[in-house]
């Protein structure tokens, strides 16, 4: 991961360089545009396209969460754009590309300086009926790693996937979690597939263990997911579809919160969103 952080602060330094030494203008209002499109782009990017899983399809590298975090680079431009803002005392234009550069440099180094500023919990290794028990809330996704991977064959705890999963004591990010599960693959020789299949594919498919990313939306009708199953409307979670019951209609399920559960292709269709990973 360290190397993929180098090759991200060369390509932002390097954005950020040419912008201030090729791409600007000497009319202001044109680089008062152009940073503010930078820095737009870079808050649009964290709030709607950082850490998605969809981009481990493009960059298939255990490091896709530092390969694919564009904001360095949105924020590397509004820092070159800043130093060439006309009619502006330099100081100014000095402290606003310095805090830009910073905010660039957070971003590359971010999935480690969330584990300094919010420490991982130690993990455990509990196990029920083939499932690995999440020890806290937030480590639903190293568990169910761990249950994806045990399934395969390779035995690893959930206290194992935690630092490979870059979990912090609020929870896992999506590529965090794909990181772990490839690092375990590369050693031992096999790949990980983020899927591109709907339910109906997958079901029929039959092809298991699958790691889901599963979530209750808000403004489901049907109360029993919040009132009497526990789920928390927005919050993310992370389970292993294990396979098919014996008449092909609902779905083994290994959910670190509880267990081993039977689910019905009706409840998948409210919980789960396209996101998952498979083995092969």
């Amino acid at each position: 991961m360290m190397n993929a952080m180098l090759v991200m602060a060369g390509l932002s330094i390097a954005a950020g360089w040419f912008v201030f030494s090729v791409a600007y203008s000497d009319k202001g209002q044109r680089v008062m545009l152009c940073l503010s499109l930078a820095v737009l782009a870079m808050i649009y990017f964290l709030f709607y396209a950082s850490g998605q899983l969809f981009w481990a399809k493009y960059v298939p590298n255990s490091a896709a969460i530092v390969y694919t975090n564009f904001a360095s680079i949105f924020a590397a431009l509004a820092a070159g754009w800043a130093l060439r803002l006309p009619q502006t005392p330099a100081w100014r234009r000095v402290i606003l590309s310095a805090l830009l550069g910073m905010v660039s440099g957070a971003a590359i180094l971010w999935p480690l300086l969330s584990i300094a500023i919010r420490p991982a919990p130690e993990g455990g290794d509990q196990w029920k009926n083939g499932v690995a028990m999440q020890t806290s809330w937030a480590t639903c996704s190293p568990a169910a790693a761990a249950t994806l991977l045990r399934a395969e064959g390779i035995n690893v705890s959930e206290s194992d996937l935690i630092p490979l999963c870059l979990t912090d004591s609020s929870g896992t990010p999506t590529l965090g979690l794909y990181r772990g599960i490839k690092l375990v693959a590369d050693q031992h020789s096999r790949s990980v597939t983020v899927l591109n299949e709907t339910l109906d594919e997958m079901w029929d498919r039959n092809d298991w263990p699958v790691l889901m990313a599963v979530k209750l939306p808000y403004g489901v009708d049907d109360r029993r997911y919040a009132d009497q199953w526990g789920w928390i409307p927005g919050m993310g979670h992370s389970v292993v579809a294990l396979g098919l019951t014996s008449d092909g209609q609902r779905m083994l399920v290994g959910d670190p919160s509880v267990g081993l559960e039977e689910w019905s292709r009706d409840d998948l269709r409210v919980l789960w969103h396209g996101d998952a990973i498979r083995m092969d």
